[in-house]
């Protein structure tokens, strides 16, 4: 099998896959998991360092 063929037969399962229907991905019913004031501004992020002293 030479390269383009195996190409061709890869895109062609690429598109097979993108090309079908998955309801469970958008649901008409489905709640989203975080809604109000959970999502809308939030805390400002912050970095901490890892407690603990050095490794030697």
């Amino acid at each position: 099998m030479t390269n383009d063929d195996l190409k061709a037969k890869m895109r062609e399962a690429l598109d097979k896959k993108n090309n079908q229907d998955h309801a469970h991905a958008e649901s008409a019913g489905a709640k989203e998991k975080a809604h109000g004031s959970e999502v809308v501004g939030g805390a400002p992020k912050m970095h901490r360092r890892k407690a603990g002293g050095g490794g030697s």
